[in-house]
């Protein structure tokens, strides 16, 4: 019975090759010099920081908020006192990266419930993406900072800022 099925399957593949049909065989790329085609990567249809619904600050993790204050106390170099969250949005991130990712980092490809708050201090404002365990990201750099310097920092571990430019 086994050998009937395999047959079959055989004749079928055979009936429906183009060469059984009467078309002449393609030429292989070796045999025409054609370079093989690059893959053009498909564009991402979703946002890369997803909307966010707009939530009263009481209802963000206290953690959250501390991790916040602290770290834009740090990267502003003034008082924790003086700086103001002054909006908050739930959102759910598509990644680990928390909308934002950095170069050669690997992260979980999982949806990640989270917050995007915006704290502001006299120096200037700073949006902020973090999930509900305290772990906080910026995607912008802080005054004097470059981009790659904005990276992910865990609300337990201390912030580290390189050291400030020489003023002339």
């Amino acid at each position: 019975m086994r050998r009937g099925t395999m047959l079959i399957a055989s004749l079928a593949l055979l009936l429906a090759s183009p060469a059984f049909a009467g078309e002449p065989p393609r030429p292989t790329r070796a045999a025409t010099g054609e370079a093989p085609p690059r893959r053009i990567p498909l564009p991402v249809d979703r946002p890369t920081v997803p909307a966010g619904e707009p939530v009263a600050m009481a209802s963000v993790p206290a953690r959250v908020r501390r991790a916040v204050v602290a770290d834009a106390a740090r990267r502003f170099q003034v008082a924790k006192s003086a700086v103001v969250l002054v909006r908050a949005e739930q959102v759910t991130f598509p990644d680990g990266s928390l909308g934002c990712p950095q170069p050669g980092r690997m992260y979980t490809q999982a949806l990640v419930p989270g917050y995007r708050l915006v704290a502001r201090s006299a120096q200037g404002e700073i949006r902020y993406h973090a999930d509900s365990r305290g772990n906080v990201v910026t995607c912008d750099p802080a005054p004097g900072q470059t981009p790659r310097d904005a990276v992910r920092k865990r609300a337990t571990e201390p912030v580290t800022q390189p050291p400030p430019a020489p003023q002339r």
